[in-house]
């Protein structure tokens, strides 16, 4: 039937629309976009590939309809990611990676069809191969090909099944993108966005549970901007002035000869030997390549003015601590770059950035640079790899290989002669922007308390934590931390994706979270967490003494401690919906859920560990529904009930209040 959406298969008109109104050819919707034509080789002919060759796409913009249902269609396209190297079968919103840039207004409400069109089997090859070098073995990731690994047949079987997430969106559970609800070829997702809520940069993205990470490899991600008449009085750069970044890092497969032939590669380190029918344990994924907007190491040209940046780490896991450099004098340009939104939304006032900044996987940065100081320059945007405890960061745009940075460069600006007045930033931006402390958080917050670590096997997992009753003695399971005044009991309720739901919440509810990251002192991972429909900023930050931990035991030998405080960065100081976890650290955020309910996530947005497991279950209810529900679990555990270890329903978190 014309005009239809399908949810599983079941055909829906959206809100009673007419058959008219309920569906309409996208293209019509579609403005603006360049750069997607990019002409280049047909066949493999080179085994490295030239920086800054090619122009930076920019994608089209969407606004969906207001009346009825905009469908979006998932389509497979071949894509050409560099002009050396042959075009790259992927799949794609609407034939563009990144997808189109869908735009709306607070309040708006948008209807979506998301409609899975993909045909055949997913166009990213997956192989595991042998760490080198020192461990954990990273150097084996900084080249392309397959180095003689067999390709994963569990990965080339997969067809598509997808599930799409509007990431830092405000939708109930149903339009959320739920990771275990994907849909087949010839179904369609349905989704209603609210979009209540303060201008903000969001990006959507595939979902699926446990295929994430090769979904959004193979090319399922896009931005999605809302707006408000606040941001609009202030008269920020726009129009050909403001320019979506979303970075990503990518590897290839190579030919006989060594030549990169343009397939997507997913290549991981395996950490364990393979044992037949299982998954076998290896690093997340990192790719020697960037790419912005879909190109590899593109160029922009821009005039000597002020431009606004809307940047998104869309990487599988890949942290981003960008500089910007002068090509001639190979120095960093402090000062360059003005920092005026984080995640969800603008700050109260613009802040310069001394250096650097960082993006982990799923955060945003909202930033102006002003080229009128730079006239008939080039500029670098580079990654600079971390340092080490025995050595600081190389400086900014220098390979390190070792720190599995073999390429620094991100992008390159190419800055005209002609003469424009320097930018003058708004002395305010958003007047409803406040920062947060503790005394802002209403007394009966709900407080809870999430550990990162590691199972026996070496995997990545997260353990959600309830107070134990006084006199618990630590043992299996149990976690005791050394907060400021008081030592504290924990039992491990969930660890993995499967396990039942502990965290029920209310609609409108504050919350306050402490993550806490413990493992050996020679690892380094980081865990970027996000909150599905809360609305946070970052109290606070600490390292931690994460060897009271024992893996094995699965709980501490003696409690873990709180060490030295860690200040909150620039690019972390607004409304987030992502944070990032250093290796033995903690961090305490605070925040409101929204008015929309249902079974919601949260989660490490290192796409190879959310689908791993590294994912837990959050059910927020009306107040009154979770009043019954909390009465319905104490009802279950009461004496003479059955309690978890026999198989009845484990005690819920409601959380402490604060």
């Amino acid at each position: 039937m014309a005009g239809t959406a399908v949810y599983g298969g079941a055909n829906l008109l959206a809100g009673g629309a007419t058959e008219a109104e309920a569906s309409e050819d996208i293209s019509a919707r579609l403005t603006g976009g360049e750069g997607h034509d990019l002409k280049g080789a047909s066949t493999p002919r080179v085994t490295e590939l030239t920086p800054f060759r090619d122009k930076l796409p920019i994608p089209p913009t969407l606004k969906p309809s207001n009346r009825g249902t905009t469908e979006v269609r998932l389509v497979e396209k071949n894509v050409r990611l560099h002009s050396q190297l042959p075009a790259t079968r992927m799949w794609t919103y609407e034939g563009y990676f990144p997808g189109p840039t869908i735009e709306a207004r607070r309040g708006q409400k948008v209807r979506l069809a998301w409609r899975n069109e993909l045909t055949g089997t997913i166009p990213v090859k997956g192989v595991f191969v042998e760490p080198q070098g020192p461990p954990p073995g990273y150097p084996a990731l900084n080249t392309p090909g397959s180095d003689g690994a067999k390709e994963r047949p569990e990965v080339a079987a997969l067809t598509a099944w997808t599930s799409v997430h509007l990431h830092g969106g405000r939708q109930h559970a149903i339009s959320d993108g739920v990771p275990d609800s994907g849909v087949t070829r010839g179904s369609a997702q349905l989704a209603e966005y609210t979009n209540d809520m303060a201008a903000a940069h969001l990006f959507y993205h595939d979902h699926a549970m446990p295929v994430t990470a090769l979904n959004v490899m193979a090319g399922l991600f896009g931005n999605y901007i809302v707006r408000d008449e606040e941001e609009d009085r202030l008269h920020l750069p726009c129009g050909r002035y403001e320019i979506p970044l979303a970075i990503t890092d990518v590897n290839f497969d190579t030919d006989a000869q060594g030549r990169i032939d343009g397939r997507l590669l997913a290549k991981r380190v395996q950490t364990e030997p393979t044992v037949p029918g299982v998954m076998t344990s290896a690093l997340h994924f990192q790719g020697p390549y960037t790419m912005v907007n879909g190109r590899v190491w593109p160029y922009l040209d821009v005039e000597a003015t002020a431009y606004r940046f809307r940047v998104v780490n869309a990487s599988n896991a890949r942290p981003y601590t960008l500089a910007l450099v002068d090509e001639k004098t190979g120095k960093s340009l402090k000062g360059a770059i003005l920092v005026i939104g984080t995640d969800l939304g603008l700050l109260d006032k613009p802040v310069v950035i001394d250096d650097t900044f960082t993006l982990t996987s799923g955060e945003r940065a909202d930033i102006v640079i002003d080229f009128a100081a730079f006239r008939g320059r080039r500029l670098k945007l580079v990654n600079v790899a971390p340092g080490t405890a025995d050595a600081p960061p190389a400086p900014a745009g220098t390979p390190a290989p070792a720190a599995g940075v073999p390429y620094p460069q991100v992008m390159q600006f190419r800055v005209g002669l002609g003469r424009h007045r320097a930018y003058a930033a708004p002395k305010r931006l958003d007047p409803r922007f406040r920062h947060l402390s503790a005394s802002d958080i209403p007394k009966n917050a709900v407080e809870r308390f999430v550990l990162l670590s590691l199972d026996p096997m070496g995997t990545p997992t997260v353990m959600e934590l309830q107070e134990a009753p006084a006199g618990t003695k630590t043992g299996k399971g149990v976690v005791q931390i050394a907060l400021p005044g008081k030592t504290r009991t924990f039992r491990v309720l969930g660890r993995h994706f499967e396990d039942p739901a502990n965290f029920y919440a209310a609609v409108g509810s504050w919350e306050k979270w402490t993550f806490i990251s413990v493992g050996p002192v020679t690892q380094h991972i980081q865990h970027p967490m996000h909150i599905h429909l809360m609305n946070f900023q970052v109290l606070a930050r600490h390292t931690v003494d994460g060897t009271a931990f024992d893996t094995a035991l699965g709980g501490t030998t003696r409690p873990i401690t709180v060490k030295d405080s860690v200040p909150i960065a620039t690019s972390e100081s607004g409304w987030k919906d992502t944070v990032n976890l250093m290796a033995n650290s903690m961090v305490t955020i605070a925040g409101q859920f929204g008015t929309e309910t249902g079974r919601f996530m949260y989660h490490c947005h290192i796409l190879d560990h959310e689908d791993e497991g590294m994912m837990r279950p959050l059910v927020v209810m009306p107040p009154q529904v979770l009043t019954l529900q909390n009465m319905m679990r104490k009802m279950m555990n009461a004496p003479g009930k059955p309690d978890s270890r026999d198989g009845g329903m484990p005690p819920m978190d409601h959380g402490t209040m604060g």
